[in-house]
């Protein structure tokens, strides 16, 4: 009878020779570490898509619920930045255009200037901006170069970026001072998410604005992107390239501002918020939205919210609309 050796038992069998087994080890691990690599990679050369979700498509109009409005279009360049609150209007050449809206409030010498976050343009905005004129303000609200309507890109044809998005804010500051001749003491400047990170920016480069509301946003772009448990796997720190350190510039605050998160927000956490509000100098102020999540402050807590803001405005001459 043919008898079978035990390969188990068999010192020879190249199955389970040692030297077989860790080379087919080293080959698993060696294609897992390309894959790993070949993530990073994606990563890095694809973060501004992940951060940056434009829409073109224009939604709706305030026309749509009965707001009159005005379609405005705002020349943008990159040669310069800064200084007077225009990115080189006085030199180089437009190397883009922003489409926004102007929703004025005839009774009120207040205005608000809107920033939006990541996603769409600013018709997925359209109830936040008429919150706000609600509250008495005319409104300026602008998409950024690669959202919407506007057009253009910087010098290595690359839009949106966290660069041209403050070059972008630059421009619609420049629009509301140079152009409509509305004096900084009576202009609000407001961003929700990442619009808060660019209104930030804003801030810093003009002190006399009249206040700065930063809402449901993010100390910076590698805590916001670290909230999410997946990408704490990969060396985050070293592939960012767009920053969007908050966290970092509102030390060198001097206007009043208003931070406002939902406090059951689970995209950025609110503790981002509380982190913003107690690196800001005074005058300040943080009001976490009970039950409120990333997007529905105004829908959910609006009366209140409303109430924060009137207060925190107290002073100015808000015309409910």
């Amino acid at each position: 009878m043919t008898r079978f050796a035990n390969p188990a038992s068999n010192p020879f069998d190249p199955l389970f020779d040692p030297l077989v087994l860790a080379g087919n080890l080293a080959g698993a691990l060696g294609l897992a570490a390309i894959a790993y690599g070949g993530t990073c990679l994606a990563l890095y050369y694809f973060q501004r898509k992940l951060i940056f979700k434009p829409q073109r498509t224009i939604l709706n109009t305030p026309a749509d619920i009965g707001i009159p409005y005005e379609d405005v279009w705002i020349s943008v360049n990159d040669s310069e930045s800064g200084g007077d609150g225009g990115p080189g209007h006085d030199a180089g050449h437009d190397t883009g255009k922003l489409h926004g809206w102007w929703l004025p409030n005839p009774e009120s010498d207040q205005t608000l200037l809107f920033f939006h976050g990541n996603y769409g343009n600013i018709s997925h905005n359209l109830k936040r901006i008429h919150f706000h004129r609600n509250l008495g303000f005319s409104v300026l609200a602008i998409d950024y170069r690669g959202y919407g309507q506007s057009i253009g890109t910087d010098a290595q044809g690359q839009a949106p970026t966290e660069q041209t998005t403050y070059t972008d804010a630059s421009a619609a500051w420049h629009y509301l001072t140079k152009e409509r001749n509305i004096a900084p003491k009576n202009i609000t400047v407001c961003g929700h998410s990442l619009g808060g990170a660019i209104a930030i920016n804003l801030a810093i480069q003009h002190p006399h604005m009249a206040r700065l509301i930063v809402k449901s946003s993010f100390t910076t772009m590698k805590d916001a992107v670290l909230a999410k448990e997946i990408y704490s796997l990969f060396p985050v720190e070293l592939m960012l390239t767009e920053i969007f350190d908050s966290l970092g510039k509102v030390k060198q605050l001097q206007v009043p501002v208003l931070y406002v998160h939902g406090a059951e927000d689970p995209d950025v956490p609110a503790h981002m918020s509380q982190s913003l509000y107690e690196a800001s100098p005074e005058p300040k102020q943080l009001w976490l939205a009970p039950d409120a999540d990333h997007n529905n402050v105004s829908a959910l807590q609006g009366d209140s919210y409303g109430k924060v803001v009137r207060s925190f405005c107290r002073g100015l001459q808000l015309q409910p609309s």
